[in-house]
C-alpha cells in the first residue's frame, strides 16, 4: 500500500497513550530496527514505560530461535524476567 495507508495502520504513527508498560526485544541489525526505535520513542513521549533488550547481529525473529541460538534463549529469559516483574 501507499505510505499514507501504512501510516494509518502502523502503531509507529499512532498514539501510545494509555498503553501498559512495554517490553521490546530487538536486534540492532534487523530489518525493523528503525521502526521499532521510533515506536519506543513515541511510546515514551506518550508516557509509556518501555523496557528494551537489544542484541547485535541477529535476524528479526531471533527470540523464536531460542532452541537453536543462545541469544534467542537470552531474549526469552529477558522477557520472562520482565513479565515476572510486571
Amino acid at each position: 500500500g501507499s505510505h499514507e495507508q501504512r501510516k494509518r495502520s502502523s502503531p509507529v504513527y499512532r498514539s501510545c497513550r494509555d498503553l501498559p508498560p512495554l517490553c521490546v526485544v530487538i536486534s540492532e541489525h534487523e530489518a525493523c530496527y528503525d521502526q521499532t526505535i521510533e515506536l519506543v520513542h513515541r511510546a515514551r513521549e506518550d508516557g509509556v514505560t518501555v523496557h528494551m533488550g537489544v542484541w547485535k547481529y541477529l535476524c528479526h525473529v531471533f527470540p523464536m530461535l531460542s532452541t537453536f541460538i543462545p541469544e534467542g534463549q537470552e531474549s526469552v529469559t529477558y522477557m520472562i524476567n520482565w513479565i515476572n516483574k510486571h
